[in-house]
Order: structure tokens, then C-alpha cells, then sequence
């Protein structure tokens, strides 16, 4: 990564890939720590499998932003589980606006990933 500095409007909205070039979600809010202001959580909402590229809003999962990281060609934010840390597995606390809400963790984000990545398999009939 060569750009350390990013905006924070410009990544609300943004699609979220996985591999090349296959979205998986949208970053729908970025929660800060309140003392330090640093970034923590990136909430998320998975693309509505009817309409591509359509947030579907009433899904929502926080996962910490250690497990994303910005192509520098193509300027998108791209998630790996491979990059973070298991001690940010889980999220504490969230703003009052999403007490009403079910809040999906990394767990659950991964098992999403994972329906959405699998590769059909080569096939051959040679006998």
C-alpha cells in the first residue's frame, strides 16, 4: 500500500471484493472508537444476491478493518481473512443505532464469504 491516506466518505457506499473482482458487500457505516477516534469496525451489507450490486440493508455485519486493505491499481477495498488478527474476531460495544439490529460478526461474514466465493469444479467425462 503506497496511499496512507483515504476518505472516509468516498469508502461509505464503496463495494467490498473478495478475490478479483467479485463483490461481496457494501460498507454501509465505519465505526470509531470514541476516545481515540480511530477507526475499528467497518459495517457491512452483503450485495442482495437478486440485484447485484444492490445493498441488502436489513443484513448488517461488523468486522474489525484489519481484514481489509485497499488495491493501489484499482483504488478498491478489497477483504481477506488472512490479514487479521483473532483477537479482533468479535466486535464489544456498537453505536446506540444498531441496539435494534442484529449485528453479524466476522464468523458469520466469513460463512458469507465463503457461499459466495466457491469455484465450480473442473468436470470430465473421460472414462
Amino acid at each position: 500500500m503506497t496511499t496512507l491516506i483515504v476518505s472516509l466518505s468516498a469508502t461509505l457506499g464503496s463495494e467490498v471484493f473478495i478475490g478479483k473482482g467479485n463483490p461481496i458487500a457494501v460498507v454501509y457505516d465505519v465505526i470509531c472508537n470514541k476516545d481515540t477516534g480511530k477507526i475499528t469496525y467497518f459495517i457491512l451489507c452483503p450485495l442482495a444476491a437478486e440485484e447485484k450490486g444492490e445493498p441488502a440493508i436489513e443484513d448488517y455485519y461488523a468486522v474489525h478493518h484489519s481484514y481489509f486493505y485497499f488495491d493501489d491499481e484499482d483504488e478498491v477495498l478489497n477483504f481477506s481473512g488472512k490479514l487479521g488478527n483473532d483477537e479482533h474476531s468479535f466486535f464489544l460495544d456498537l453505536p446506540q443505532q444498531y441496539d435494534d439490529s442484529e449485528v453479524k460478526d466476522l464468523a458469520e461474514f466469513n460463512r458469507l464469504v465463503i457461499i459466495n466465493s466457491a469455484a465450480a469444479g473442473h468436470r470430465s467425462d473421460n472414462d
